[in-house]
């Protein structure tokens, strides 16, 4: 039986790495976990088990640490280009390095209404770093994970296909509540890192705490998605997953009370899972409505 090697690459996962900026007034902490691939002419790696052309993974893990020493207050998007460029320099078999950056954001403590100088708190999103890098050109993304939004009412689904199984009632106001995932692209790679990602979460919180007259969390997710275009030019395309964590009215009859949008059932599982990408128009592309 004949066999011939697939695609293949391979890297470290889960570089935990934190570092401190001292100033003289405050401290500044950054805290991330770092994912790295490659792929490249490593086929004689696996078939003849020759390991001359491998950057050992511990390599991978330990630049990361000499990289954030030279400049430890970078923003991550920043970090993830000059990174993947690394890999490359050091590794000539490879043809493409892939990094991943996520960022817990520690926040400074406030206490008595003034910030503590060297004292956090761990805030309660991600946001993420990711770039695919070849010997000619590099793709950037960034994002955000785990931002926890709902509004009370604003939210629709009616009107929906229904088949022999289907037991659900049209709702036409309900409680709407995920915990969003984002990614977007960028269409270039010199910019205010932080600016921007404070645009676009801006823009996505806004447009979903505005649309109240959403017909469904696909709606939603247009909304959003137009709003993150309008709000930085810089993006070219983003990407939303947004699971549907449903709130339920619980069923106050039995206990003789009556139903009144008060009280819900909160079932984060099952749930569904919305996802889609809005991307700017090119040319011939139907009007958006």
């Amino acid at each position: 039986m004949g066999a011939e090697l697939g695609p293949n690459r391979y890297g470290k996962g889960g570089i935990h790495v934190a570092t401190v900026v001292r100033r003289e007034d405050r401290h500044e902490f950054f805290d991330r976990i770092v994912d790295v691939r490659l792929e490249g002419d490593f086929a004689d790696v696996h078939v003849a088990g020759d390991n001359a052309p491998v950057l050992p993974t511990d390599t991978m893990r330990g630049s990361v640490f000499a990289l954030c020493k030279e400049r430890p207050d970078e923003e991550a998007e920043a970090f993830a280009l000059r990174y993947t460029a690394y890999l490359l320099e050091a590794s000539a078999a490879a043809t493409k390095a892939e990094a991943w950056v996520t960022e817990r954001p520690w926040e400074r403590v406030v206490i008595d209404g003034e910030p503590h100088p060297h004292a956090f708190t761990l805030g309660a999103y991600r946001r993420t770093a990711h770039v695919i890098r070849d010997r000619s050109s590099a793709t950037l993304f960034a994002g955000i994970e785990g931002l926890s939004i709902l509004k009370t009412t604003g939210s629709a689904f009616s009107g929906f296909l229904r088949d022999r199984y289907t037991t659900l009632s049209d709702a036409e106001d309900r409680i709407l509540a995920t915990q969003l995932r984002a990614e977007w692209r960028y269409a270039i790679t010199d910019l205010d890192f932080a600016a921007e990602r404070d645009a676009v979460k801006d823009a996505i919180v806004r447009a979903f705490a505005h649309h109240d007259d959403s017909r469904s969390v696909q709606h939603t997710l247009w909304e959003m998605g137009c709003a993150v275009l309008e709000a930085s030019s810089s993006v070219q395309e983003i990407s939303f997953s947004l699971p549907n964590l449903h709130h339920i009215e619980a069923d106050q009859s039995p206990y003789g009370l009556a139903s009144e949008g008060q009280v819900f059932v909160v079932t984060d599982s099952p749930s569904g899972q919305i996802e889609g990408t809005v991307r700017r128009a090119t040319e011939g592309s139907p009007p958006a409505p």
